[in-house]
């Protein structure tokens, strides 16, 4: 019998979404897949030219076929049907055996085994600042492909509930495959390191840090009123490093330090290269994500890898990410989270436990562990052929 083809989505590959979270799930998911389906010919679909050695490993790409998509444009009520239509038929004519979607823009018209992998439906549970023009497009063709998909792979037990709940896939065609942390991320321990990456990007005295985006779920407001009821008691305490992209922000992160008088308790780094991510989780007194929701939440995992005590929301999938190693609290209460930054900043033994449980719980997350779950679902979903 011919070896298992399968397709792999990698369009947030060469879109927006390269350098955020779902390009990086989508490339360290791409290298796992690669290293371990020996058995497997892999074809990855995505825009232009192949992904280069900043995004994916030359020895995960070297074992991969590549197969560019077409780019549609027009009006989005023309584009977005035409690009799904487009895509469908790139993928039935490389002749694979099953398709991997993995973007959040997934394809509703396969004729072939699917699985598609669901990050969140951030958009379908928190609705209104999240419904743009073409909302229903999106949700639309979200829906058709995930119930039409032989399996559906959750990154987390709270997204397969809501994939359960909001779209009726029956629970024995979801499976929960959580994300991974690469070696990379570990403890810096050499000074200068951590002090250059530090230097790159203005970051001054100790800090408590934030990564992420800035859109209504992060919870921006309430992290800013906690921190300045904090910084008042503490005194001569850290800074608050608003580490991340703020295209679309810059006006509303702006008018909220203004409004609450904190320009000169925040710092705002921008976006920072994957590489300086270890020395700045390595250098913080604590890692904040306080969001509303997260699918999974991979800067929590990162941190704890890197020996940065969490403070984090006791919603959503974060408590499934964290677990007992981080101090978890109410993300609508600014009080409790004040008081959760005052933990922090004092250390001692109850901080140190966190950040040495941290660092044994972000250990077991690994994309090895994680390809090697979903070779056994493309089985599955094959009917045996990855062992022929």
């Amino acid at each position: 019998m011919k070896g298992l083809r399968v397709g792999l989505d990698g369009r947030a590959l060469g879109n927006v979404n390269r350098l955020r979270g779902i390009g990086r799930y989508t490339a360290r998911l791409v290298e796992g897949l690669a290293r371990a389906g020996d058995d497997i010919h892999f074809v990855l679909f995505g825009y232009g030219g192949p992904p280069g050695e900043d995004l994916i490993a030359r020895d995960a790409m070297d074992g991969l076929e590549w197969h560019e998509i077409p780019r549609v444009k027009g009006p989005p009520l023309l584009a977005f049907p035409g690009e799904h239509l487009t895509y469908a038929r790139e993928i039935e004519k490389a002749g694979v055996d099953i398709f991997h979607g993995i973007d959040h823009n997934m394809v509703p018209f396969l004729r072939c085994p699917s699985l598609i992998t669901v990050h969140d439906l951030i958009l379908l549970v928190l609705r209104g600042p999240y419904l743009g023009p073409t909302a229903w497009l999106w949700m639309w063709a979200h829906r058709r492909a995930a119930r039409g998909a032989d399996m559906v792979i959750a990154v987390s037990e709270n997204t397969a509930r809501d994939v359960q709940r909001i779209w009726g896939i029956p629970p024995q065609r979801i499976a929960v495959v959580h994300e991974g942390v690469t070696p990379d991320y570990a403890p810096v321990e050499d000074g200068s390191v951590k002090a250059a990456a530090l230097e790159r990007y203005g970051i001054e005295g100790p800090y408590f840090l934030y990564l992420g985006g800035f859109d209504p779920r992060k919870n921006l407001r309430n992290m800013l009123l906690a921190f300045k009821r904090f910084a008042r008691a503490a005194g001569d305490g850290p800074r608050l490093v608003l580490a991340g992209d703020f295209q679309g922000f810059e006006g509303y992160v702006g008018d909220e330090l203004e409004e609450l008088g904190m320009e000169d308790m925040v710092s705002l780094p921008g976006f920072v290269e994957e590489g300086d991510l270890p020395a700045l989780y390595s250098g913080a007194a604590c890692f904040l994500c306080l969001s509303l929701y997260e699918g999974f939440g991979l800067p929590l995992l990162e941190a704890m890898a890197c020996g940065s005590p969490v403070l984090a929301s006791r919603v959503s999938s974060i408590p499934e990410v964290v677990g007992d190693a981080g101090l978890l609290v109410d993300p609508l209460d600014p009080g409790e989270i004040a008081r959760g930054m005052e933990t922090m900043w004092e250390g001692g033994r109850e901080v140190e436990e966190l950040r040495e449980k941290g660092l044994r719980r972000a250990s077991g997350f690994t994309w090895e562990k994680s390809a090697a779950t979903i070779i056994g679902l493309y089985d599955m979903v094959s009917g045996g052929r990855c062992r022929s």
